[in-house]
């Protein structure tokens, strides 16, 4: 009876522990959501409001990159640690949901993603920890005292044990169990996430960008759509990354990026505000009044966006770029939608965005799936899996032929800029 007694009650405690994650995470989004809905309040102080609060924010990201380095982790550090040692820096991960939260405010033309992904990893390795504990000492644990077994259960930086590949699960059925539980702990923390997103009154992710009427005479331009749209974020890729090598070769010094930085987002906010901030919520902008801009004018947002994202995302002011991308890859396919007349505009804008995405993104189930789930129209959701599914596979094996023909070079990506 003690195994089944056992296994119960680990999963129990992976059950709270996950559940306890969903809620911190929540309370991230809607702390960094409340905070600029309060700073971002109109008021005829806006510019000199501006200048206090990006002054503050600056000297708050010198003084924790000093102590603490970037914030949030980068995802690809993590996989290193937990690869090199079984775990990972997870003592700072309060203070990398709050400073982050704090930086948002700025208006930093990036988003909360990069916090909730970094977060979320470190959290689960945290959570496997502490229940690793228990498991291996769980005779001793059941024989110790209630306050005891309380303070091992609840002490968040003690009785943690980290992960050995000597220990990992050798059989088929064992690791199939542990993708189980993981997959369980994350849809319960995603449920309490999503729980107190909703009670938080936080506006929907869903914000369908228009209706689509089209036709199988279109189906003609879904490949020309797709290939165009893959090319020119591939471009749009090659030329953020070079603003990135012209940012850290000119910029040496810490304080002078994050001053220039600074700088660029108070331009921002001044002439174009409409490109601050994660873009997601900007949405709504592409379904109603941005319909009737012109071509220049979403092309010129489309490129800023993608301008200011780059230049927040080297110079310390950091966040998620996955909503900007597709905030701007959207944009600039609304804008080609015009010459195109004769096609149906949402089924342009939705092959080109997620074409696009994907390239800059180097990622088309991220950039895809997101487009799909929350922006586009119904009626075109196989259309954009299929696209996925076509990029996901052209990306796929071209990685497995530079892997087997060109030597990657070293800081060759977009988003090795904080690694």
């Amino acid at each position: 009876m003690i195994q089944p007694f056992k296994t119960f009650y680990l999963f129990m405690y992976g059950l709270v522990l996950s559940a306890i994650i969903g809620v911190l995470l929540g309370l991230f989004y809607s702390l960094q959501s409340a905070l600029i809905t309060f700073f971002w309040q109109s008021t005829p102080w806006r510019i000199p409001l501006n200048i206090v609060m990006l002054i503050v924010i600056g000297a708050i990201i010198i003084n924790t990159r000093r102590h603490f380095g970037p914030l949030p982790q980068s995802l690809g550090l993590i996989k290193a640690d937990l690869a090199q040692t079984g775990t990972a820096n997870y003592r700072y991960v309060l203070l990398q949901m709050i400073i982050p939260a704090v930086i948002l405010v700025s208006g930093t033309s990036l988003g909360p993603e990069a916090t909730l992904v970094s977060s979320t990893f470190l959290y689960s390795i945290w959570l496997a920890d502490k229940v690793r504990y228990v498991a291996a000492h769980f005779e001793a644990f059941r024989r110790a005292p209630f306050y005891k077994r309380i303070a091992i259960l609840a002490t968040p930086h003690r009785y943690l044990t980290h992960f050995n590949l000597d220990h990992a699960p050798q059989t088929l059925l064992a690791r199939f169990k542990k993708q189980i539980r993981i997959t369980v702990y994350f849809l319960n923390g995603v449920g309490w996430f999503s729980a107190i997103f909703i009670l938080s009154g936080e506006p929907s992710l869903i914000i369908r960008i228009g209706q689509s009427n089209w036709t199988r005479s279109d189906l003609a331009w879904f490949l020309p759509l797709l290939i165009g749209g893959y090319l020119l974020g591939t471009i749009w890729r090659l030329a953020m990354i070079q603003l990135r090598k012209v940012i850290q070769a000119r910029l040496t010094n810490e304080h002078s990026r994050v001053i220039f930085g600074g700088v660029m987002i108070f331009l921002a906010s001044i002439f174009t505000p409409s490109i601050l901030f994660s873009g997601q919520h900007n949405f709504h902008l592409l379904a109603t009044v941005w319909q009737a801009q012109s071509v220049r004018f979403l092309i010129l947002h489309s490129l800023l966006k993608l301008i200011l994202l780059t230049i927040c995302l080297n110079t310390g002011w950091l966040g998620g770029d996955i909503f900007p991308v597709l905030f701007a890859s959207t944009t600039q396919a609304m804008a080609i939608s015009h010459y195109l007349p004769h096609v149906d505009r949402l089924f342009v804008i939705g092959i080109i965005a997620i074409s696009m995405g994907s390239a800059i993104l180097e990622a088309p189930l991220v950039a895809g799936l997101i487009m799909v789930i929350l922006f586009l129209p119904i009626n075109l959701l196989w259309l954009g899996l299929l696209a996925t599914a076509i990029l996901f596979g052209f990306q796929k094996g071209q990685r497995i032929y530079q892997k087997h023909h060109a030597p990657t070079t070293k800081g060759a990506q977009l988003h090795a800029a904080e690694s």
